[in-house]
């Protein structure tokens, strides 16, 4: 997913649910949030808004005002970067 991420030219922003994720095996997911901060790294286009206690199946249900600000941040980038052009 690497080279995928790496591509991205426009802000986005991800709510990072750190529960435990239903049929995920062993680490699998704590793994994959550990690299996270790899992408992030490498890409200035990607951070990371929140980190939020559910996991992926709940997030939109428990975490949505997390969704929504993050939205909103990449809402006002794009309206900031419109007046720029």
């Amino acid at each position: 997913m690497g080279p995928v991420l790496d591509n991205i030219t426009v802000p986005v922003r991800y709510v990072l649910a750190s529960g435990v994720s239903f049929g995920s095996k062993g680490d699998e997911q704590e793994r994959i949030r550990a690299n996270v901060s790899t992408v992030t790294a490498r890409n200035a286009n990607i951070e990371i808004s929140a980190k939020v206690p559910s996991n992926h199946g709940s997030i939109l249900k428990k975490d949505f005002r997390a969704i929504a600000a993050a939205v909103r941040e990449v809402a006002a980038l794009d309206r900031a970067r419109s007046r720029k052009h």
